[in-house]
């Protein structure tokens, strides 16, 4: 049984302001650089997975040799303006547009 005392009182008081101090806090916002999603195309192989040089492929057969050391060869890399959450701090403002 959970007795009632002063000292439990002033804790629960304590926590409540806690709770509703954070939930003041400002939300954080979609990031625009990845559209929320925490990934984007890969700029060293443009997306596909493969390191590519000018117009042509590293290797005319894609093999586990001209795949993407950046991204491994999955094609996109992890946002760089939002650490790859999807989301930015409301006092960071947008990224600048490139």
């Amino acid at each position: 049984m959970v007795e009632s005392s002063p000292d439990n009182s002033s804790n629960f008081l304590k926590r409540m302001e806690q709770a509703w101090l954070i939930s003041q806090q400002p939300r954080p916002v979609a990031c625009s650089s990845c559209d929320s999603n925490g990934h984007v195309e890969c700029k060293w192989c443009g997306g596909t997975g493969f390191f590519i040089l000018g117009d042509n492929m590293l290797c005319q057969v894609p093999s586990r040799n001209s795949s993407c050391v950046i991204c491994a060869g999955k094609g996109s890399t992890s946002c760089g303006d939002c650490k790859g959450t999807g989301f930015r701090a409301k006092w960071l403002e947008q990224p600048p547009v490139q």
